[in-house]
């Protein structure tokens, strides 16, 4: 064992295979985010080898590029986000899933691997789904539920107060009163 070692040291295929391994670990490291690349129409725009007829789903067309219109969507998405406060959990929710499902497209040429890793079974009804997501942001932004305003302290304070235990009701689930038994007509014949 220790010879056959040696041997691969001598012929620097270890050596060489470790620094490609850290070169690969490097390269990773220097590499741009993919929500903060450009649009790269040469990648996304490449129409698939595997022909689909049919969407499977009435009045839905079968979208030709996929990974280009979800790109596209993703970009105006961050776009549209931009306007929304910093520190708005819902801001940072959606940045975050975008940048998830970038990725995922990124990385995933397949079509249908794409969908089963977005959880659908029509990556064209994943796009319509994701559509609206363009108008949620438009929705949110107009709607600011960020903001507080002084009807949610009363609101708060409501709900406070609903959610306390309430002491001394007359009737819980457990101390209702006993009924009286009675006899049922055909048990009475039976006795």
């Amino acid at each position: 064992m220790l010879r056959l070692y040696r041997k691969l040291v001598q012929n620097n295929k270890i050596a060489f295979n470790f620094c490609s391994q850290i070169q690969k670990a490097e390269i990773k490291k220097d590499e741009v985010p993919v929500h903060l690349r450009p649009y790269d129409r040469q990648k996304y725009e490449v129409p698939s080898t595997k022909l689909k007829y049919s969407s499977g789903y009435a009045l839905l067309d079968v979208d030709p590029m996929p990974r280009s219109t979800i790109m596209k969507i993703s970009y105006n998405l961050l776009e549209r986000l931009k306007e929304v406060p910093e520190h708005a959990m819902y801001r940072i929710y959606t940045e975050e899933k975008v940048k998830y499902i970038m990725k995922l497209t990124d990385e995933v040429e397949d079509i249908k691997t794409l969908e089963e890793e977005f959880g659908h079974e029509s990556i064209e009804i994943f796009i319509q789904c994701y559509k609206k997501e363009l108008q949620l942001v438009d929705y949110m932004k107009s709607s600011k539920p960020w903001e507080s305003r002084p009807d949610d302290l009363e609101e708060n304070e409501n709900v406070r107060l609903a959610s306390q235990k309430r002491v001394g009701l007359k009737h819980q689930r457990l101390d209702k009163p006993e009924r009286e038994q009675v006899q049922f007509i055909g048990e009475k014949q039976k006795q």
